[in-house]
């Protein structure tokens, strides 16, 4: 195992409990029972961030802006002020 690092959590207070008595019948210690499990449960769940099933890719492609440059340009749509010539005001 790597380095430790000694954090603090509130849990409940039958939790506790459930793990002191879980500790006494397996004989393993209360952090021993709570480095496994949180352990498995890293191990066992998906990057939620990175799920390919996520249905926010479905509407890819689903809309159009009407604009042909938005993906190079898009700044200048969200931020035209920035790009956007006050009215009356030649170029120079």
């Amino acid at each position: 195992m790597s380095e430790m690092v000694r954090t603090q959590i509130d849990l409940p207070y039958d939790l506790v409990e459930s793990l002191k008595r879980r500790s006494d019948a397996r004989g393993i210690t209360l952090p021993e029972q709570v480095r496994e499990a949180l352990t498995i449960y890293l191990e066992n769940s998906d990057d939620p961030i990175l799920r390919a099933d996520d249905p926010i890719f479905r509407i890819a492609g689903e809309m159009s802006s009407g604009v042909g440059d938005l993906s190079t340009h898009h700044d200048r749509y969200l931020y035209r002020k920035d790009w956007q010539q006050p009215q009356g005001r030649a170029t120079g």
